[in-house]
């Protein structure tokens, strides 16, 4: 008897492997926004007098990615539309000023770099699950998944990077299994 016409345990089939690549180009910005937070988080400790820009950059970044995913549920009507990215940019706006107070030099004799770059994991996180909350539930996932990393940091700041590694990759786990169990996307 032939098996040809039986699936591989071992390989997966064409469709499988489009649908994971189609996945991880679906997940990309999500993933590389996480990423792009604990690599702020490393920057902010490291080096406290360039993090600053390094938020002031990838602040307006979230925004964009934000304003892009939620802006097919904003609806049709250029009014929604109007009030969808007028909220949006203040959203971050508002991110974008308290990060700015942050790094005030009033503040540097009482916040080390290791709580600022927490505080602002935090505050990202939560800026994120709210904005997800307005727009593409996703980003709330994301700012879920910020927090929970911020605690697990600083409960295990020795090893912060391995555990950041851990989470990116547990997190594109979920995504992966979310998908091949016939979980159904939000969007």
């Amino acid at each position: 008897m032939s098996n040809a016409n039986q699936p591989s345990l071992t390989q997966p089939d064409a469709g499988q492997r489009s649908g994971l690549v189609r996945l991880m180009l679906e997940q990309w910005p999500y993933v590389l926004l996480f990423v792009a937070v604990i690599a702020g988080v490393a920057f902010t400790d490291m080096r406290l007098e360039f993090a600053l820009l390094y938020w002031q950059i990838l602040i307006p970044v979230f925004g964009l990615v934000a304003l892009a995913i939620g802006w097919s549920s904003a609806g049709e009507d250029t009014k929604d539309r109007t009030a969808f990215a007028l909220k949006t940019i203040l959203h971050w706006g508002a991110l974008f000023v308290l990060v700015w107070i942050l790094y005030l030099p009033q503040l540097k004799d009482v916040l080390n770099a290791e709580l600022t770059g927490l505080q602002i994991i935090f505050l990202l996180g939560l800026t994120a699950f709210l904005s997800g909350v307005h727009g593409n539930p996703r980003m709330s996932v994301v700012g879920v998944f910020l927090i929970v990393s911020g605690i697990v940091v600083a409960f295990l700041d020795d090893a912060a990077l391995m555990m950041s590694v851990l989470a990116v990759a547990v997190l594109v786990g979920l995504i992966v299994w979310q998908k091949l169990t016939g979980g159904k996307s939000s969007d």
